[in-house]
């Protein structure tokens, strides 16, 4: 029996409805954050969330079709850096515990970012 895979249409429609459904929510509750200076460090954890999600969907989705356990932890990891970068991103509004917007702070979110963004990437390579 031959696996079925998603093609590259049906993961950029995941990604467009995920990032969609999530900006929808995220919009009215972070964009006083935008507008008072901590723009590009809320983007970058709304970015963060959005292919984080996307990530974690399309891996349970290949655990669910693969059963292997190296896929079940691929997908934690996903869905574990996914919940990081929502409390962070939730901290910025409601403030559970003293944080720092330094340099060093966006530096470290820019490169989890990236690296959300290198998966990503890869999900939709061809070789």
């Amino acid at each position: 029996m031959q696996k079925t895979t998603l093609n590259n249409k049906q993961k950029f429609n995941i990604l467009i409805l995920i990032t969609g459904v999530l900006m929808a929510i995220s919009i009215p509750v972070f964009l006083p954050h935008f507008l008072h200076g901590h723009g590009v460090h809320t983007g970058i954890h709304l970015a963060s969330i959005s292919l984080g999600s996307f990530l974690s969907v399309i891996g349970v989705m290949t655990y669910l079709e693969y059963k292997t356990k190296r896929l079940l932890l691929v997908f934690f990891a996903f869905a574990t850096i996914t919940i990081a970068e929502t409390l962070s991103a939730l901290n910025i509004i409601f403030l559970f515990w003293a944080s720092y917007s330094s340099i060093d702070s966006v530096i470290t979110h820019l490169l989890i970012l990236m690296m959300l963004t290198f998966f990503s990437i890869g999900i939709f390579k061809r070789d």
